[in-house]
Order: structure tokens, then C-alpha cells, then sequence
């Protein structure tokens, strides 16, 4: 009997709040790990092998150590769909083997994966919730914690996504977060989520 945990992948666009819905289910106690995070360390790391690839790949964005520059996801691969289809097709394979040797750590009915790839790639998950909110608001979000964007960069990025559908039919078969209001609607939505996957998985 396959004792895993389930999979929930937790996707959408920048500046609609998955990290803001990852940290609510922390808050109730499920695992969760941000693939950023791993895909950072990898890519960190002059030792390894997917980043002696990209030293092949991209010289002139790596340090003299052998990493990769930081700042240049949101200079070249921001600006570069190419680069950074590239840049995915490299990391994403040792990504995923990070995330599963992860999982497999773990004995909660479900863990959560934090994972912009979710939107641009095709991942492996038992279930996918879609973090969504007004381009106002996303926007809004854009500019205050980056203040030293241009609006052409933000542009950039937003162009660089696959464009979300919106409402109550959010991709089909997937969970919808709409994160549009307050911290403590958003908590309310993840936590009804929450007894829902227990119910499925317990």
C-alpha cells in the first residue's frame, strides 16, 4: 500500500499570494516546501550538477564560484522566454527529485508544494489549488515590494506567465483560492481546504 503523502500543488501567478496561502497551511500544521527555494539551492551550489550545466549553458551569468548570478532570474531569464525555457529544462528534473526525497521525509496525509512550474510546466500532483486576485492587486503587490522595477520589467514578468483563468472554474479539476481580501478570508479558504483533503486522505 503506498503510504506517501499526497501531493498538493500550489500554483499561480507572481504577486497573487501563493506564498501567503503556503504559510496558512503551514500555520495548520502541513508541510510544505517552496520549489524557489530548492531550485535557489541547486543553482547555488557550483557542486552540483545541474549547475555545471548551466555554467555550459549560461558562462556569462555565472559567478567566478560557479553559481549562478543573483539577480539573473529577474534580469536575463525575466526578459528571455528562451533562456528561460532553457533554465527550466536544466533544474526542473533535479527539482523534482529534491521534492519527492522530501516528501518521502514526511508521514502527513498531504504535504504541499509551492510551485510557479506548476503554471508553465506539467507536474505530477494529486491535486492543484490556483492562488488568484484582481491584476489590480497583483500589480499593487508588484510595484510596492519591488520599488525599483520599471513598469516595462513588471510587463516582462507578467508576459513571461501563462495567463491563469480566473473565478470559480479555475482550471479544470483544481482548487480555487481567491486572495482578494483580508488575511483572515485567505486563512478561512485554506483551512476549509484543509478538512476537505483530510477527509479525502485520513
Amino acid at each position: 500500500m503506498d503510504k506517501r503523502p499526497k501531493i498538493v500543488g500550489l500554483t499561480g501567478g507572481i504577486a497573487a499570494g501563493k506564498s501567503a496561502t503556503r504559510q496558512a497551511f503551514e500555520r495548520l500544521g502541513v508541510p510544505c516546501l517552496d520549489a524557489d527555494a530548492v531550485a535557489r539551492d541547486i543553482h547555488q551550489d557550483p557542486a552540483h550538477p545541474a549547475t555545471k550545466t548551466l555554467a555550459k549553458t549560461f558562462a556569462e551569468w555565472m559567478t567566478p564560484e560557479g553559481a549562478l548570478q543573483r539577480g539573473s532570474l529577474q534580469g536575463l531569464f525575466a526578459r528571455d522566454a528562451e533562456a528561460n525555457h532553457t533554465l527550466i529544462a536544466i533544474l526542473k528534473p533535479h527539482v523534482l527529485a529534491a521534492m519527492h526525497n522530501w516528501t518521502a521525509t514526511h508521514s502527513a496525509p498531504y504535504v504541499v508544494w509551492e510551485s510557479a512550474l506548476l503554471v508553465q510546466e506539467t507536474i505530477v500532483v494529486d491535486r492543484v489549488v490556483v492562488v488568484d486576485a484582481p491584476m489590480t492587486l497583483r500589480l499593487a503587490r508588484l510595484r510596492s515590494r519591488n520599488p525599483n522595477w520599471s513598469e516595462q520589467h513588471i510587463a516582462n514578468i507578467l508576459a513571461m506567465q501563462t495567463t491563469l483563468p480566473t473565478g470559480d472554474g479555475a482550471w479544470a479539476g483544481a482548487d480555487a483560492i481567491h486572495n482578494g481580501g483580508s488575511q483572515e478570508q485567505l486563512q478561512a479558504q485554506v483551512a476549509a481546504l484543509h478538512h476537505h483533503y483530510l477527509q479525502l486522505w485520513n
